[in-house]
């Protein structure tokens, strides 16, 4: 069901921009109540859509998601995940389905060496590196300790990258 709700986000994210525009408080009832119908419809489960000062939160029966205006690591991401400090914070999405909680944090002027300093920085944290695939445009990476997953793709070409770090469900 997250899958969905994650294709509807792009929607939200435009909508949000609509509410950021004039009559603050109007606007965003309106695009909350607008949204809602949307999510709603796409998914087929009862939506609540919260937008409040930039910041959006929707909850479903499954789960919950928000993404939040911030230029600040996530207070509250695992205490096992290491900081990543190489670039600057865009945007956070935070979110939990079923119990499991899942952090998607974007970054713009990201060095060319940020992967494999990242990498490191797990390894040295105790993570156990699944994946990791480097090459001249940017590259992937994956680590696992414990239930906690972290993943992080970076483009060199556009200096960007996305770290998710998530509870991996239990087998």
């Amino acid at each position: 069901m997250l899958p969905r709700l994650l294709i509807c986000l792009a929607l939200v994210v435009a909508i949000a921009a609509f509410a950021g525009c004039g009559k603050k408080q109007a606007d965003e009832k309106l695009a909350e109540r607008m949204t809602e119908e949307m999510l709603e419809q796409a998914t087929g489960q009862k939506a609540d859509v919260d937008m409040k000062d930039g910041d959006i939160t929707i909850k479903t029966e499954t789960g919950e998601v928000t993404l939040t205006e911030t230029s600040q690591w996530p207070s509250d991401m695992f205490d096992v995940v290491p900081r990543f400090d190489h670039g600057t914070i865009e945007r956070v999405h935070s979110g939990s389905e079923s119990g499991l909680r899942k952090f998607n944090v974007w970054y713009k002027d990201v060095p060319d060496d940020a992967s494999d300093k990242y990498l490191e920085q797990l390894k040295d944290a105790g993570f156990q590196q699944q994946i990791a695939t480097m090459g001249p445009q940017g590259g992937m990476l994956g680590a696992q300790k414990g239930n906690i997953a972290v993943q992080f793709m970076h483009s060199r070409d556009d200096k960007t990258g996305v770290l998710i770090a998530y509870e991996a469900p239990a087998e």
